[in-house]
């Protein structure tokens, strides 16, 4: 049987060697050239790619096929971020970017994303599009080389242009985590030899140390202990290919995104004196509404995935757009998130603000209420058919869950409700594997529980322990 190419809220991803082969990439990229003939005017494709297991050949695999089809077709002479490819299709104004890549997935995986005109990913029109097309045309391919380009040096200098450079000193030592993706030499670039500036995993590491290159708590204790070690003022991590980051404090904390989001918001509004729409995805917390609301700034909420919010950027004027995942994007300058960007927004606050990080969540605590936030995954026997499932588990919500009453229900994806005191739960099947991802966030750890109590209770699975356990918010200090 042929491989089915599928593409999810940011690209295809699959197994090396599996699903993830030289072939299927060649019959991916023929259908995506085939789509770019028909919408675009441009002929230049640009590839990008990761550290991962043969992303290089891969995407030489790509550009074979793009330059059989005509199109002229620069590649990136050495390993590099989305975010910086994203940069240079705009720049450039070519048709589309492909950038190699399976994020912040385990080292097994590797994937294709999809780089529009627009310095963002493509939306859902496109990938379907793409995914109509395979296999409709014969796979073209040419020996041609393709040009290497170097994608690094106008993508810093841009994020140099965006934050007050060179940062004024910050106190103590920053502890950058690379997690072996390309970022580590991409911060190196952006600074100077008087920043105290410590790298770690910063070596290319196709098993990424044995950690999946995704910044969250459980995969972060090398950046935690580096931070405690050190004394360090910050820590920063980014994932596999630079569009996400994870923060812990001078205090050795992991700081969720539900804390993150919110901080860089404030910054942009206070310190950069900036305005505009606040967007974020369906498991994004109440404190960013609550700033926009104290701020008169519009607000909006997503369906999960960067990609919704990217399309209200490409519509509206957004400040601040961000996703549960860590992953934050300042509509005002780009549709993307990039979290080299926002490692670099949040060094100029705390430089600015002259308070160690940990002071400064706890004023944001003071101001706009404290946030505890927790994630469970629970495994199921199948995948979930999203339609039916969200009107059985609606129904079985009443106007009183854990204690507290019920001040809304929403099913834009998954279903969302929230309590009177703003805390709320989200239930949400995975459209790829058999997975019921659940989401609280509270005033207390202890509603947090009782919510994702309810959660379990629904999903009818007590009997099995979750697979994965993520982000978990802080308790009010002091």
């Amino acid at each position: 049987m042929t491989y089915e190419i599928k593409f999810g809220t940011d690209g295809w991803r699959a197994v090396i060697g599996d699903g993830f082969t030289f072939a299927n990439v060649r019959r991916a990229t023929q259908a995506a050239c085939d789509v770019i003939r028909q919408t675009s005017k441009s002929r230049l494709i640009l590839i990008g790619y990761d550290r991962r297991f043969f992303s290089d050949r891969f995407a030489e695999a790509a550009a074979s096929v793009a330059t059989a089809n005509g199109f002229k077709v620069e590649m990136g002479a050495q390993p590099v971020s989305s975010p910086a490819l994203s940069f240079h299709v705009k720049l450039r104004k070519a048709a589309m970017g492909f950038m190699i890549t399976a994020s912040h997935n385990p080292y097994k995986f590797n994937g294709f994303k999809l780089k529009g005109p627009h310095g963002g990913s493509v939306d859902e029109e496109v990938t379907k599009a793409v995914e109509n097309r395979v296999d409709v045309s014969d796979v073209r391919t040419s020996t041609d080389a393709a040009k290497r380009v170097e994608l690094a040096p106008a993508y810093i200098a841009s994020l140099k242009a965006r934050v007050k450079w060179p940062l004024p000193r910050i106190k103590g030592k920053v502890v950058f985590d690379a997690m072996h993706g390309p970022g580590g030499v991409l911060f190196e670039q952006l600074s100077s030899k008087r920043d105290n500036l410590i790298v770690i995993r910063g070596e290319s590491d196709v098993l990424f140390g044995g950690v999946n290159p995704e910044p969250i708590d459980v995969n972060l204790k090398a950046l935690m202990a580096k931070v405690l070690e050190t004394k360090a003022s910050i820590g920063v991590a980014v994932d596999g290919d630079v569009d996400r980051i994870g923060l812990v404090d001078d205090k050795g904390r992991y700081l969720p995104p539900h804390t993150v989001m919110p901080l860089i918001l404030l910054h942009l509004i206070e310190g950069r004196k900036m305005k505009g729409k606040v967007v974020q995805t369906v498991s994004m917390g109440y404190l960013p509404e609550r700033i926009a609301r104290n701020f008169k700034l519009p607000f909006q909420q997503t369906p999960v995935g960067f990609k919704h919010i990217a399309k209200v950027m490409g519509k509206e004027k957004v400040l601040l757009g961000g996703e549960e995942s860590g992953g934050y994007g300042v509509g005002l300058w780009s549709p993307e998130r990039d979290g080299l960007l926002c490692a670099l927004l949040i060094l100029e606050m705390v430089a600015m603000r002259k308070k160690p990080l940990s002071a400064l969540v706890d004023d944001l605590y003071q101001r706009f209420g404290v946030s505890n936030f927790k994630r469970v995954d629970f495994p199921l026997e199948s995948p979930i058919d999203k339609g039916p499932w969200t009107e059985k588990v609606k129904a079985l919500f009443g106007p009183v869950v854990a204690g507290a009453n019920v001040k809304s229900l929403l099913t834009d994806d998954g279903v969302r409700l929230t309590l009177e005191d703003d805390s709320w739960l989200l239930l949400r099947p995975s459209g790829t594997e058999p997975l019921l991802r659940t989401y609280a966030e509270g005033t207390t750890p202890q509603i947090v529980d009782a919510l994702l109590a309810e959660a379990q209770k629904i999903a009818l699975l007590k009997e099995k322990k979750p697979v994965a356990e993520g982000k978990k918010g802080k308790k009010k200090r002091g």
